[in-house]
């Protein structure tokens, strides 16, 4: 019987880590495919020439935030959303800019927003 044991909680707890280290790495992919995003509507956002154009890459942008911060992040949680709410507050500073039609103050608002995203990356990587 103790011969046993071995053979089937082996293949048991190699199932359990395969599943563990798979949705850790799926929970990565998905941060990384929303910064890509949120990278790509930033850039979106600052070569914009007009204010629909601008505020579509912003909406973009809030979205991928929104998904980014639900995610759990592997080594450094409180950093993580500490960075996710920073960006929220300057995005609601962005949009503020965009109702008052002024193109060059979300712009300065969105150059802040990608300073934080220096900053934050360097923590956190």
């Amino acid at each position: 019987m103790s011969k046993l044991l071995p053979r089937i909680y082996l293949p048991a707890l190699l199932v359990c880590a395969q599943l563990v280290i798979g949705a850790q790495m799926t929970y990565a992919g998905e941060i990384k495919v929303a910064m890509k995003d949120m990278k790509r509507a930033l850039r979106g956002a600052m070569a914009s020439t007009t204010m629909p154009e601008l505020s579509r890459y912003v909406a973009q942008l809030e979205r991928d935030a929104d998904q980014a911060s639900r995610q759990p992040y592997r080594s450094d949680q409180a950093t993580y959303d500490e960075g996710m709410q920073k960006l929220k507050l300057q995005l609601a500073a962005v949009d503020e800019a965009i109702r008052a039609n002024d193109m060059n103050e979300a712009k300065q608002d969105l150059r802040k927003i990608n300073a934080t995203r220096k900053h934050y990356h360097d923590l956190l990587n």
